[in-house]
């Protein structure tokens, strides 16, 4: 999920085809954003979308760009620019120093958003092999007491991982799954992780700016309002936004 792809200049939003031309939240098809990290530039107002995914920590490293992107996520948020965020962490079996990391980086950062929901990155590589769902399972519990509603909790990873790590999982959550060159049913299936920026899905977006190359993600025919609401986000009390992309 942390690429460490070299910056490139990708199309801008002018140049996608005619599906992705939004001009409400209310006639989206599908939610496109990307997922960044350490690895890519800090965010700026070139970003395109109306969502936006940042990490905010591996275990209990904590991301360099986490403060600049994070406060521009804010921003946005209150501005309408953004529809609503996800903060991200990649998980590790020492959840307790985990959830502590995730707390007190958002909370030295301004605190947590209401219209943020946190993702679990359930992924094998450099945790140990079999069911994990015990120790993820008590990393969500802690970060949804945080959020103080389970539904903000989300997940994230590929069909493989999610069915060895993560078997257990909690009910209802809703999972953003990563598989590209393909789009997998599952079950909480909410969105697709569909490219790593390295070309899969050809014809879709391979990154965004200010990035360049990076992962990318579409929410399967959900508005920005949508994809909130089904994470957990309550609808704005006022109009989306007008965006042309």
């Amino acid at each position: 999920m942390t690429s460490g792809a070299v910056n490139q200049k990708v199309p801008g939003p002018k140049s996608l085809r005619s599906r992705w031309i939004v001009r409400s939240a209310a006639v989206v098809k599908d939610t496109l954003f990307a997922d960044v990290s350490e690895w890519q530039r800090p965010v700026d107002d070139t970003y395109p979308y109306q969502v936006l995914s940042i990490r905010v920590s591996d275990g209990t490293y904590r991301d360099h760009n986490f403060a600049a992107n994070y406060a521009w996520m804010r921003n946005a948020l209150d501005s309408g620019r953004l529809v609503f965020g996800i903060v991200y962490t990649y998980c590790r079996p020492n959840w307790p120093a985990n959830a502590t990391t995730v707390r007190a980086m958002i909370d030295a950062n301004g605190g947590l958003h209401p219209r943020i929901a946190l993702m679990l990155d359930v992924e094998r590589g450099g945790n140990p092999s079999g069911d994990g769902s015990d120790w993820i399972n008590r990393l969500y519990a802690n970060l949804a007491g945080y959020t103080g509603d389970r539904a903000r909790i989300i997940g994230y990873g590929n069909v493989g991982d999610l069915n060895s790590m993560w078997p257990t999982k909690p009910n209802g959550i809703r999972l953003v799954v990563a598989a590209y060159g393909r789009n997998p049913d599952y079950p909480g299936k909410v969105a697709h992780q569909y490219t790593d920026g390295s070309g899969c899905s050809p014809g879709l977006p391979q990154g965004a700016p200010p990035f360049g190359t990076c992962d990318m993600n579409s929410a399967d025919g959900l508005s920005p309002v949508q994809f909130a609401a089904a994470c957990g986000i309550a609808t704005p009390a006022g109009p989306a936004p007008e965006v042309l992309l």
